[in-house]
């Protein structure tokens, strides 16, 4: 990604991610430490793991409503999307993203968010992104340009709305780190 010397490095014992980030020469001008991705092979394993967890239950809930006759007129129609999704739970390959502050002074001042770096870590260091996507239960999923005076209200707008069927209680946000923050009617503005 964004820094001076991109490239694989070897780490020592001890090593933690701002060793790694000085080695790689540090983040370049065009550089978006916001939006970093920090990838872990631990991480993932664990995704994949909860992914099989969910699928176990959703299908023991499904025996359970069948056998005990819960949910009377139960068709192969009404079992397709449950039966789906455990299907896509059971493939899925999770990344294993884990959400990080790499910001150096943070680094720095924060020995807990200076954590060690493992083998097989993996770290992009992204442009500034430029642009914001709307998606979910809008009129129509678009893509703008970012601009700073503009609130989630209005890049609602620009998708045409919110549908019938949206829970305006449940809108959030993924910000560029990968946190996600539920949108309160009182933070509607910024």
């Amino acid at each position: 990604g964004e820094v001076n010397k991109p490239g694989e490095y070897s780490i020592r014992p001890g090593d933690k991610i701002q060793d790694v980030l000085d080695r790689a020469g540090g983040i370049n001008n065009d550089g978006y430490i916001e939006g970093s991705v920090f990838l872990r092979k631990s991480v993932a394993k664990q995704q994949k793991e909860a992914f099989l967890r969910s699928a176990d239950e959703l299908e023991n809930t499904i025996i359970d409503i069948i056998t005990k006759g819960t949910i009377k007129n139960i068709t192969e129609f009404t079992l397709t999307p449950i039966s789906k999704l455990i299907s896509r739970l059971r493939k899925e390959n999770p990344i294993g993203r884990l959400v990080v502050d790499l910001d150096t002074l943070s680094l720095k001042t924060d020995p807990s968010k200076n954590f060690l770096v493992r083998d097989g870590d993996h770290i992009h260091i992204p442009k500034r992104p430029n642009s914001v996507s709307v998606v979910g239960e809008v009129l129509y999923l678009n893509t703008s340009s970012f601009d700073p005076k503009m609130d989630v209200s209005d890049y609602i707008q620009l998708a045409g709305g919110l549908k019938d069927t949206a829970d305006s209680d449940k809108i959030f946000v993924i910000l560029p780190n990968g946190k996600s923050e539920l949108i309160r009617k009182s933070l509607f503005s910024s």
